[in-house]
Parts: structure tokens; C-alpha cells; sequence
């Protein structure tokens, strides 16, 4: 009995390898692409050899068949997965039962259980395979190798042999085992283990030629596809080279001679000209043993071209080279670029060497890249002592922690830095430098380096010390002359004051009759032109009090109406002399204001005498003061005088500038009234504007602000207006 079941088995074993010579032409045909049509290929395949391995199978007593149907349902499930292990089995088991026998359901169990087992056990199986790696037997199934075949094989006979437990004899079933078992486990491992390794090493197969199709069709179309001009030279025995293939780029270099290219010797395709050139420099890549690289230029039909040449040897499994690869890259228009570029530099240099400034490039970590020659003049340095070293080298130790803050502070937002430092000459002098520093970025907004333009601007620092000196003498002369006409005034008044007291008390005959009337004129004239030398004295130390910012103003209510009253009183006598009617007029509205009460009625006496001097007998003077649109106050003074010519009107308003005219050389005066009146104007906050025409008369204009500005009775206001720069503030504290 055991002999005959070995032979079954061993027919069944025989029966695997023609299964493996159908399943190797269905997997080349359908395995990668169709994967559903491989599925139930596969399955219709092992189902039928599971039928006919039951066909032949051994009878045991009972009507239960020995045979490998089990494995061959394991194989499908292990390599076509369950739709093909369902398949399998649904054909096998309608064999089963075809063939019928006390082991018909035993044996549909067992075919059941390897079907559903088998892809189960499929995956772990194929992971492991992965896992183990490195022997180069691809992925999936291809993966596979003997030991774990067999110890699939393994893994499916217990299925067999507890299906045999469902016989309807327990004494038949352990009688089948005991004959059965070992011859089973050995064949169905065997068997599985050379077969499914064969079939395992198919997939392989089939793998490597899918991967070295793919491989060759990519290179292909990489190889066609490209636009520098590729060829392999395959290298003959004599040393002759012959084409083995060309893209499409190097067979239109070719032109006429492209046609049946391939396998052609290779200096019957190119020009004569340029064959022999080809030929040395493959020969020289073989010489080399290793691959070459060079860039050539190439005239052809008098079109002159550059090229980049590359050359690789490719190697048989003995070492020796078999073939050449050739790559050809048309260079002109890089190398156009570049020429150009080179040119662009070369003028670039020449104009860095044209100009007085020292043009440089300055890295990141402050260390000069380049300078150009104006280094020579500027610091008594070739370009070649500068570059490489840092620049704060030669700075002064009193400008380096500035300039070093300042080139930290460069960002792409802010790049540019204008500064001035001090350079160390190569004498060993300093030389003031006025640099201007830019920040230079990349296209993404890196920082590269800075560029700098620095000039030599020692002479301009030196003609600024000496406009500051200079400056500095002419304030000190001018606070000398100040001081000294102050002085002066204040020294001139005090005889001045008792001259005119000792000839008022002659002319008032105050100790006793003179005798004689030209006496007492005398004495009158005497008086009247004291007064006025010392009115004259009086406005010379005004002014220079308020050139020297020593003029103050208080901060008081002031009655525009008893101001006007007191000035039109003092004035009445002269104008009634001269035959001039003299007038004040002053609104309600207008009548208090917050300032200096002295100096607003010296502003008043000011334009009032100014206005009686130059205004003919028989003429008008008048005084108005009214309310402002803005809120401060309108101060007019009025005359019909001889007026003042329109390209004049500035000229009157500055020191001692008086207008050349006929009327003025009748009139004394040192013209200081009008700009002492606008300074003091000004102080107050106020403008101080003139319109006049000749032979019509003059009108002075005065605002004064709405700070200034003052309801009768009202409290102290708060401080005055700042007055306009140039000018000391009018008290302790103003406001703007």
C-alpha cells in the first residue's frame, strides 16, 4: 500500500512542472497587466491539475483518494491569490464529489480549508521574504525562496490530515493517517518547495525583464528627448568605431548621412574636417580610462560654434571598454554670455579706475573683496594692501564703533547707509572719508556683501573748520560790537539826560529871567535836539537789545485807548506845529489787550512820529484799532504822506536803511524806528505788514493774535504766543 501511494504522489509531483510550463506562459502574458485575467487563469490552471491529480490518485479502503490536490489548491492561493485559490477549489471540489466515495466530504473539507489558508498565509509570507532582503530576488512573490516554500508546503498538510477526521469511521480515518501522513507531508512539502520556487524565480524573471523594459524605455526616451546630442560608439577589435545608436539631436548634425546611421563606421558619418578631430579625442578617452570632458569650438559652412563635450567609457563584465558614450552641448550662446560678461567687467574696472572715488565690495564679515585704484591717491595704497583686510583696520578708533553700527542696521528694506569716518593715510595722517554703503541681496532677499563708494572730503572738512572758526569770530565781534554800543548808549544818555535838564531849566527861566530872548531859544534848541539825540539812543540800545536777545517784554493788561490817548497827546504839539491833523479811534471791542504796556506805546509814539515826520503840512494822520476776523486785533496807522516807492517796502524795514529820497534828506533819523517797531511787534506774536504808495501816503498794519486779545477787567491770561525764531520768548515761558 505505501509503495502505491508514493507513486501517486509522485505522479502528482510530475504533474507540478507541467503546471509550471502553463503558468509560466500565463504569467508572461497576463501577470503584470491583467491581473484579474492572470487570477482566474491561474485558478482554472491548478484546478485542473488538482482534477486530474485526483484522476490519479491512490484508493484507499473506503473510496478515500490520496493525491496532491491540496497543494495544488495552496499554489494557487500562494501565487494568484484567493480568487484564484476559490476558483481552484470550486473545480476540485465538484471533481470530489463527481468521483464521489466515503471520502468525498472529507476531501471537499480539505480543499476548503487549504483555500481559505493559503492567501492568508500568502502575505506574512511575501513580508518576510521583503524583510530578509538584500539577496536580490525583487519584491512579492519573486521574493520568495525554497525554506519558506517548504514551510508553506508544511503549513498546508495538517489541513489534509484533519480532514480526514471527518470520515464517518474513526477507526477508518486513523488507519488512513497512519498510512497516509508521512508520505503526504513529504511530497506536499517537497513538491510545494520545488515548485513554487520554480514559479517564485518566474515572477522574478518576469520582474527584472518589466524592470529592464521600463529601465530601457525610460533611457530611451530621456536619451531621445534631449537636446544636447548623445551617441553610443560601440569600440570594434581593429580600434575602429562604429555608431551603435543616436538621438534625434545628433543625427540632424548629421543631415544627409543620418539615413541607416546606426551601425555605420563612424568616420563615413562626419565630416572630414571634423572626423579625425572625433576619432583622437575617443581615442584619448580610452587611453584615459576614465571619462573626459572638454569644450571645443567648430566651424562649419562658416557658422562657428562652441561645444561641451563629455565622454564616458562603458565596460564589459571583464573590464575591458566596449563602448563610448558621447554627449555634445551646444555652448555658443553661454559662451556669447560670458564674453559679454567679461566685457561688462572690463569696463566696469575701467571706470573704477577712472574715478576719483574709491569704489569697493566689502563682505559680510567686514573684510574688503575689491577696491579700485583710486586707493592710490586717497590713502597712498595699491588696491592689493586693502583687499583681504578688514575694513575697520585703518579707521579711526573714535569712528569704528559708529560705522560698525551703522553697517548692522542695513536690511533689504533699508540697504543704504550715508557716513563719514577717518581714514588712515599710508603717512600715517588721517583723511576724512564721506562713504555711501549699499547692501547687496540675492534674488530671494539673502545678503550678499555691500558696495561702497567712499571719497576723500579732507579738504572740504578743512574749509568747514575754517567757516566755523570763522563763524566763531564773527559772533565773538559781533557780541563785541553789541556789548559795546550798549555800553556806549548806556554812557551817552547820562550826560545826554543832564544837558537836556540844564538847558530845559534855562529855557523855563526857572532861576530867574535870562535878559534876552535869543538866549532862551537857544536854550530851547539846545533841549530839542537832546531829546531827540537822545531818542536816537534810546532806539540804538533797543535794538541791539534785541539783536543780542536781551529784550524782554511783560506780560500785563494794556488799554489800547489810553495808549493811543498818551501817544496822540505827545505827538499833538509837533503835528499842531507842522500844520497836521492827528486822530485816534479805538472800537470797545478792541480796547484791551495782554502785552508790554512801555512797549506797546512805544509801538504807537514809533509809527505816529514816523507817520507826522514824512507827511507834508495840511495832511492827516490817523489811528485805528478794531477787532480782527480771526479773533486777535487790527492796529492801522494811516497818513497821506509822501509814501514810500513799492521796490522799497523791504528795504525801510531793515537797520539803518533809509530810502534816498528829496523828503527823507529833510528828515532826520538813523532808521531805526520801523524794524525796532516790527522786532517789537514780532515779540508780541504779532505781523507787522506796510502798503504804500508815492504821493498817496503810507498805511502799518499790525495783527496782533487772539492770545493777545483780552476782554476789560479780564483775569491774566495764560503765557504768550512764542514769537518767530531769532526772537526771545516774551517772558519766562511762552507757548506755540
Amino acid at each position: 500500500m505505501g509503495t502505491g501511494i508514493v507513486i501517486a504522489l509522485t505522479h502528482g509531483v510530475g504533474l507540478l512542472a507541467l503546471v509550471l510550463l502553463a503558468y509560466r506562459h500565463v504569467l508572461r502574458r497576463f501577470g503584470a497587466r491583467r491581473r484579474r485575467a492572470f487570477a482566474l487563469l491561474s485558478g482554472l490552471l491548478f484546478g485542473a491539475a488538482a482534477a486530474i491529480s485526483m484522476l490519479d490518485a491512490y484508493p484507499v479502503a473506503g473510496g478515500v483518494l490520496i493525491d496532491l490536490r491540496n497543494a495544488m489548491v495552496g499554489l494557487a492561493g500562494l501565487f494568484g491569490g484567493l480568487p484564484a485559490a476559490l476558483l481552484s477549489a470550486a473545480i476540485a471540489g465538484a471533481v470530489r464529489l463527481w468521483l464521489g466515495g466515503v471520502g468525498a466530504l472529507s476531501g471537499l473539507g480539505g480543499i476548503l480549508l487549504t483555500a481559505l489558508a493559503a492567501p492568508l498565509l500568502a502575505r506574512p509570507m511575501e513580508r518576510r521574504a521583503a524583510g530578509q532582503g538584500g539577496s536580490g530576488q525583487g519584491r512579492g512573490k519573486g521574493a520568495l525562496g525554497f525554506g519558506l516554500l517548504s514551510l508553506f508546503g508544511l503549513a498546508m498538510t495538517p489541513l489534509t490530515l484533519l480532514a480526514f477526521l471527518l470520515l464517518p469511521d474513526l477507526d477508518l480515518a486513523m488507519r488512513v493517517m497512519e498510512e497516509a501522513a508521512l508520505p503526504l507531508v513529504a511530497f506536499t512539502t517537497l513538491g510545494i518547495g520545488l515548485l513554487g520556487t520554480m514559479l517564485a524565480r518566474e515572477h522574478r524573471r518576469i520582474t527584472d525583464e518589466d524592470a529592464l523594459t521600463e529601465s530601457a524605455a525610460l533611457f530611451r526616451a530621456v536619451f531621445d528627448s534631449s537636446a544636447d546630442s548623445l551617441a553610443i560608439v560601440r569600440v570594434n577589435p581593429d580600434g575602429s568605431f562604429t555608431l551603435h545608436c543616436a538621438n534625434a539631436a545628433a543625427l540632424a548634425m548629421m543631415g544627409d548621412r543620418a539615413q541607416q546611421a546606426e551601425g555605420q563606421p563612424l568616420d563615413r558619418l562626419l565630416p572630414p574636417d571634423l572626423a579625425a578631430k572625433v576619432m583622437a579625442d575617443l581615442q584619448s578617452c580610452i587611453d584615459a580610462g576614465a571619462p573626459t570632458r572638454f569644450e571645443e569650438q567648430h566651424t562649419h559652412n562658416g557658422v562657428t560654434r562652441w561645444w561641451e563635450v563629455s565622454q564616458v567609457p562603458i565596460r564589459d563584465e571583464s573590464g575591458a571598454i566596449v563602448m563610448l558614450s558621447v554627449g555634445a552641448r551646444d555652448i555658443t550662446r553661454r559662451h556669447e554670455a560670458e564674453r559679454a560678461i567679461r566685457a561688462s567687467e572690463a569696463r566696469y574696472r575701467l571706470l573704477a579706475r577712472s574715478v576719483t572715488d574709491i569704489i569697493g565690495r566689502i563682505g559680510l564679515d567686514g573684510v574688503r573683496r575689491f577696491c579700485s585704484e583710486a586707493t592710490r591717491d586717497s590713502l597712498g595704497s595699491p588696491p592689493a594692501e586693502l583687499i583681504g583686510r578688514p575694513l575697520v583696520e585703518r579707521v579711526h578708533p573714535d569712528d569704528r564703533d559708529a560705522l560698525a553700527a551703522g553697517l548692522a542696521r542695513l536690511t533689504p528694506d533699508r540697504p543704504t547707509l550715508k557716513t563719514t569716518y577717518r581714514l588712515r593715510h599710508a603717512d600715517g595722517r588721517w583723511v576724512w572719508i564721506e562713504a555711501a554703503v549699499r547692501l547687496v541681496t540675492d534674488d530671494w532677499g539673502a545678503p550678499q556683501d555691500y558696495v561702497s563708494v567712499e571719497r576723500d572730503v579732507t579738504a572740504r572738512k578743512i574749509m568747514e573748520a575754517e567757516l566755523q572758526d570763522a563763524r566763531h569770530a564773527a559772533e565773538s565781534a559781533s557780541r563785541s560790537k553789541t556789548e559795546f554800543l550798549a555800553s556806549l548808549s548806556h554812557e551817552l544818555r547820562t550826560p545826554m539826560n543832564a544837558v537836556i535838564g540844564f538847558a530845559d531849566l534855562i529855557a523855563r527861566e526857572s532861576e530867574g529871567p535870562v535878559g534876552t530872548a535869543h538866549y532862551r531859544d537857544f536854550a530851547v534848541n539846545i533841549r530839542d535836539s537832546g531829546q531827540h539825540l537822545l531818542e536816537l539812543i534810546n532806539e540804538i540800545l533797543d535794538h541791539v537789545r534785541a539783536e543780542s536777545g536781551q529784550l524782554t517784554l511783560d506780560d500785563d493788561p494794556v488799554d489800547l485807548d489810553a495808549a493811543a490817548t498818551f501817544a496822540i497827546r505827545l505827538l499833538t504839539p509837533r503835528a499842531a506845529r507842522a500844520g497836521i491833523a492827528l486822530s485816534a479811534s479805538v472800537e470797545p471791542a478792541a480796547r484791551h489787550m495782554r502785552g508790554d504796556e512801555r512797549r506797546i506805546r512805544q509801538i504807537l509814539l514809533n509809527l505816529l512820529s514816523n507817520a507826522v515826520k514824512y507827511t507834508p503840512s495840511g495832511g492827516t494822520v490817523s489811528l485805528t484799532a478794531a477787532p480782527a476776523p480771526d479773533g486777535g486785533l487790527l492796529l492801522e496807522v494811516r497818513d497821506n504822506g509822501v509814501g514810500i516807492p513799492e521796490q522799497d517796502l523791504g528795504r525801510v524795514l531793515l537797520a539803518y536803511a533809509r530810502v534816498a529820497s528829496p523828503e527823507n534828506r529833510q528828515t532826520e533819523g538813523a532808521g531805526l524806528g520801523l524794524p525796532l517797531t516790527r522786532r517789537l511787534v514780532e515779540l508780541h506774536g504779532g505781523t507787522l505788514t506796510l502798503a504804500s504808495r508815492v504821493g498817496q501816503g503810507t498805511t502799518v498794519t499790525i495783527h496782533f493774535p487772539p492770545a493777545r486779545a483780552a476782554p476789560e477787567g479780564a483775569p491774566r491770561l495764560p503765557a504768550p504766543l512764542c514769537p518767530p525764531p531769532g526772537f526771545p520768548p516774551p517772558g519766562p515761558a511762552c507757548r506755540s
